[in-house]
Parts: C-alpha cells; sequence; structure tokens
C-alpha cells in the first residue's frame, strides 16, 4: 500500500483495492481507517482542490476506530435495558392502589 499526497499540505492518503480499506494520515495524528471505501472515492479525494472538505463529507462518518464499535453498542443496549426498566417502574408506581395498599377485583374491572 503506497501512501500518496493529497493537494493539502502534508496530508496523505492510501488504499487498499482488495480490502477497499482507505487510511488517511493528517499531520500530528496516526493514521485513521475507513473500511469498505469504493476505489472512485478515494480518487475523488486524489484529484478534489479540498480534499479537508472532500474527506469530512463524504468520508469521514465511515471512519473504523479499533474496538469502539463493540463497546458503544454495549453502551447503547445498556441504555435501552436501564430505559425499559425505568418505564415499567413509572407504570407500576402510577397505579391507583386502594386504602391498604392492594388492588381490588373491582377497581381492576372498571378500567
Amino acid at each position: 500500500m503506497d501512501w500518496a499526497a493529497l493537494k493539502s499540505k502534508h496530508v496523505h492518503a492510501a488504499y487498499d483495492a482488495d480490502s477497499r480499506d482507505l487510511h488517511v494520515k493528517f499531520p500530528g495524528s496516526p493514521p485513521v481507517k475507513h473500511a469498505d471505501i469504493p476505489p472512485h472515492v478515494y480518487q475523488n479525494l486524489l484529484e478534489t482542490s479540498d480534499p479537508h472538505f472532500y474527506y469530512n463529507y463524504y468520508i469521514a462518518p465511515s471512519r473504523v476506530s479499533q474496538g469502539s464499535r463493540h463497546r458503544a453498542s454495549l453502551s447503547y443496549a445498556l441504555k435501552l435495558v436501564l430505559l425499559l426498566a425505568v418505564s415499567s417502574l413509572l407504570m407500576v408506581t402510577s397505579l391507583d392502589q386502594g386504602p391498604n395498599g392492594v388492588f381490588e377485583e373491582s377497581e381492576l374491572r372498571s378500567n
């Protein structure tokens, strides 16, 4: 995989056509990997007069960071479970109870 200089100072990109992985290197940071990038997107990145804009608009949303996708999905799953538990608790506590704290049969049937 060969690195190519873009039409911007010190920004380089490398593309692996077999895996369709694009690596972009900005000054002062490690290379960023993007998965499943079509060849024409890489070619457009090389030819554009404003690679920063093209990168931010077309390529940056597909960034692949090492191991963070699994943590993010687990985080969202935990938030969803917590939201469902809180919602269930609020629904249960909002029901009216009889004077002794027990739901009477007549109250349940009238609703």
